[in-house]
C-alpha cells in the first residue's frame, strides 16, 4: 500500500495512535500484526529513519480492525485477516499499477535529469567561452582606444600655437645657449692666447739657443785664430 499514497496526507504514528486513541506502542503491534497478515513488510509508507506514516484509509482500516477484534470476540490475527485480506484484494491490481507507474516516473525522471545536467554543463561551457571571447574583444578595443587617443593629443599638440610659457622656455632655451656659446668661446680665446704664449715663448727660446751656439762658436774661433810674431826694430833697444 506504500505506492498508493503518493498523493495523500501522511500522519505520523502520534498522530494516527491519538486519533485511534490507542497508544503509538499499541500501533506499532498493529501495524507488525497487518504486515504479517498481508505478508508485506513495506504495506505502510514510510520515512528515511524508516517510521511508518498512515493514510486516511489506514487508518480507518486500523479502526475496522480495533473494532472487529472487540466486538466479534476475535484475535487480532484473526480480525486482520479479515479487514485487510479484503482490503489487498481490492488494492492489489491497484498497487501493482502504482508502483510500474512509480518505477516509469522514477526511470524517466533519471534520464531527464541526465539530459539536464548535460544540457546545463554545455550551455555553461558555451557561456564561459563566449565571456572569454567579448573579454578578449574588450581588451583589443581598450588598446586601440588609448593609441588613438596618443594619436589624437600628439596632433592637437602640433596643431596647436605655441603657448606664452613655450615661448617663455624657448628664449631662456636660446639665452641658455648664446650664454654657453659665449663661455666656449671665451675659453677658446683663452685657449688661444696660451698657446700664442707658448710658442713665443718656444721662439724666444729657440732664438737664444741659436745665439748662444753662434758666441760659442766665435769664442771659438777667436780663440783658434794664431797671433802674428811681432817685429823687432832697432830702435826698440831705446825704449826698453
Amino acid at each position: 500500500m506504500a505506492s498508493d499514497h503518493n498523493f495523500e496526507e501522511l500522519e505520523a504514528p502520534a498522530k494516527t495512535a491519538e486519533e485511534l486513541h490507542i497508544s503509538v506502542a499499541t500501533l506499532r503491534k498493529y501495524s507488525l500484526i497487518v504486515e504479517k497478515v498481508t505478508g508485506n513488510k513495506d504495506y505502510y509508507e514510510r520515512t528515511k529513519q524508516k517510521s511508518r506514516l498512515y493514510s486516511a484509509k489506514d487508518i480507518e482500516d486500523l479502526k475496522a480492525f480495533r473494532a472487529l477484534s472487540k466486538n466479534a470476540d476475535l484475535t487480532l490475527q484473526e480480525a486482520a485477516r479479515q479487514i485487510f485480506a479484503v482490503s489487498d484484494k481490492k488494492t492489489e491490481e491497484v498497487k501493482k499499477a502504482a508502483k510500474m507507474q512509480k518505477s516509469v516516473a522514477t526511470n524517466t525522471a533519471t534520464v531527464d535529469a541526465d539530459q539536464v545536467v548535460k544540457l546545463l554543463t554545455m550551455l555553461q561551457n558555451t557561456i564561459a567561452s563566449q565571456n572569454k571571447a567579448i573579454e578578449d574583444l574588450q581588451k583589443q578595443v581598450a588598446r586601440v582606444e588609448a593609441q588613438n587617443k596618443k594619436l589624437i593629443d600628439r596632433s592637437h599638440q602640433l596643431a596647436e600655437p605655441e603657448s606664452d610659457d613655450s615661448k617663455e622656455k624657448q628664449e631662456a632655451n636660446n639665452k641658455d645657449q648664446e650664454a654657453a656659446k659665449e663661455i666656449t668661446e671665451e675659453q677658446k680665446s683663452q685657449q688661444e692666447a696660451h698657446e700664442e704664449i707658448l710658442r713665443k715663448a718656444r721662439e724666444n727660446e729657440e732664438k737664444r739657443r741659436k745665439q748662444q751656439v753662434e758666441e760659442n762658436i766665435h769664442r771659438t774661433l777667436a780663440q783658434m785664430q794664431i797671433h802674428p810674431k811681432k817685429k823687432h826694430h832697432w830702435w826698440d833697444r831705446f825704449f826698453k
